[in-house]
């Protein structure tokens, strides 16, 4: 049960971390179409489409099999976990469509499809995770942790909430000095709630090995 914990969290840094380097070669030049609204696609276009291809060097589908690897080492203690690992092949699939789409669409298709994605992909995250903190609460409550786990909880919903300020960022003023500024909220938060995570789990684990 252990390794399951290790591995969902792991999982959950790499999905709280993004550096973003270009790969590949420049996409064609965009341009503005009528009745979509300029501003609306000036951001989609700058903001969430780019110049050319960016890959996150701390993968997101990296972390997302590392999630899905560490519930089902934890699915037969709370069914909660089955939610999470259902939502993540789904959330690998939006991860990947959002690099794909400006090969395969163009103009109003592409920008509706990218802004879409783009902020369905922030609820898929949100929900996998929450489904998955949702499945080690249940496991790890008890009366001895229930201070631990409510600090566990707090700041894995400002975490969250970080997230989805942070997909708003990105999509009004990019990857600028803002975004980093706020990122480091979002760590911040991640690594406190996963410290409480170590905390409760060591607390209450140990109890559990000496039984088995």
């Amino acid at each position: 049960m252990k390794k399951g914990f290790i591995l969902i969290a792991i999982g959950i840094i790499f999905l709280a971390l993004d550096i973003q380097i270009p790969m590949g070669d420049a996409f064609p030049p965009m341009e503005t179409i009528d009745g979509l609204g300029v501003m609306l696609q000036e951001s989609i276009i700058s903001n969430i489409i780019g110049t050319s291809p960016n890959i996150d060097i701390v993968s997101d589908i990296i972390g997302y099999v590392l999630l899905f690897l560490g519930a089902l080492f934890l699915v037969k203690r709370d069914k909660s976990f089955i939610i999470g690992m259902v939502l993540i092949p789904v959330a690998i699939f939006l991860y990947i469509s959002i690099m794909r789409l400006p090969y395969n669409f163009v103009g109003r298709e592409l920008y509706l499809k990218e802004m879409g994605y783009h902020f369905l992909m922030v609820i898929m995250e949100i929900s996998t995770e929450l489904f998955v903190i949702r499945g080690i609460v249940n496991i790890l409550q008890s009366m001895q942790t229930k201070w631990n786990v409510n600090e566990l909880l707090f700041g894995w919903i400002l975490a969250m909430i970080s997230k989805g300020i942070l997909s708003g960022i990105i999509f009004f003023y990019g990857r600028g000095v803002l975004y980093y500024i706020y990122s480091l909220i979002l760590i911040g938060a991640t690594f406190f709630y996963l410290n409480r995570l170590y905390v409760i789990s060591k607390y209450k684990l140990e109890g559990l090995y000496e039984k088995k």
